[in-house]
């Protein structure tokens, strides 16, 4: 069975214009201002996401939406705006992996995920990529695993910080290959890619948004990436399933639309039709696939079992790996 998101993924390579006439328009009308809550600071993917949905949804309905940024103890305080908010489609959450390891990461939230927040829409994805410094003694996933089971615990890789996914990517690999790589936690990928470039740091997981330049301009080697199938934007890079032989290793980056859990289903239906349509619009679509970001807007009960999958998946990882949050 092809996974979730891996079905989802292919929607970027696909002609979603000719999708859009046969979907019916959005009955959904907000009466007063939206606001889009976005736990994390200005500037990422979601951010650039929540503004231009912003902006499309403002011109379709003629009603004021505004992005927040609510950045915190790892998306938490963002979360808990939304969680405790009226279920009347004014304040809308959209996050990332974070929703599903935090209640592994962190087991007192202030919120139960499951209960007090509905999943609407699977706004983007995208695989990370497993690169290395051109120095490093790894032309390839072969040779890396090589190293790492010739000298468990040699071999570092490094993250944006504990409990991240490409923290999570990393312990997945190694429980899949069966020996220890050792976790360098960084504050923040920009920090992580900055020691790599400089050659203090022989590999890590990044995000193909903000790897590319470098390994256009050769200063990182992408060694595999973690999709279930190959990135457009990186062809002729192995996943991790196909290099290391783990059928089934996948470890994407997702950001979705949530509500308050108290919002009805049938306003949650209304307000899934009218951002479903926008994400899968010619101008989001490539807007973000240069970076290989994959649009969604896929069925609402779809990205509700994807949440649930997610969930479980980070949730047995973090326990069978002993992950820590910061």
């Amino acid at each position: 069975m092809k996974p979730i998101l891996a079905r989802r993924a292919l929607l970027a390579g696909l002609a979603l214009p000719a999708l859009l006439g046969a979907r019916p328009a959005s009955a959904w009308r907000p009466e007063r201002t939206v606001r889009i809550v976005v736990p994390y600071t200005p500037g990422n993917i979601t951010d650039i996401a929540a503004r231009l949905l912003a902006q499309a949804l403002q011109e379709k309905t003629g009603q004021t939406f505004v992005v927040e940024n609510r950045a915190g103890a790892g998306t938490v305080i963002g979360t808990e705006v939304v969680a405790r908010s009226p279920g009347d489609g004014t304040t809308l959450l959209l996050t990332g992996v974070p929703f599903a390891t935090n209640p592994g990461l962190l087991p007192r939230l202030p919120y139960d995920s499951a209960k007090d927040l509905a999943p609407v829409v699977l706004v983007v994805t995208n695989p990370l990529v497993l690169v290395a410094h051109p120095s490093a003694p790894y032309p390839d996933v072969a040779a890396f695993i090589a190293r790492a089971k010739r000298e468990p615990g040699a071999v570092q890789v490094g993250s944006g910080g504990n409990g991240t996914l490409p923290h999570m990517a990393t312990e997945l690999l190694a429980a899949g290959i069966g020996t220890e790589l050792t976790h360098v936690p960084y504050r923040g990928g920009g920090a992580a890619a900055a020691d790599l470039v400089a050659g203090n740091l022989p590999t890590m997981f990044d995000n193909p948004s903000s790897a590319m330049p470098h390994i256009q301009a050769g200063r990182m080697r992408p060694l595999a990436v973690t999709s279930a199938r190959r990135s457009p934007v990186l062809p002729q890079v192995p996943t991790v399933a196909e290099a290391a032989n783990l059928p089934g290793f996948e470890a994407m980056n997702w950001f979705g639309l949530f509500a308050p859990g108290t919002t009805p289903p049938a306003l949650l239906d209304e307000i899934h039709a009218a951002f479903a349509q926008e994400i899968r619009s010619e101008r989001l679509v490539q807007r973000f696939a240069a970076d290989g970001v994959a649009t969604d807007g896929g069925p609402r009960a779809e990205f509700a079992a994807m949440v649930r999958a997610e969930t479980e998946k980070w949730g047995r990882t973090i326990r069978e790996r002993g992950i820590k949050a910061e």
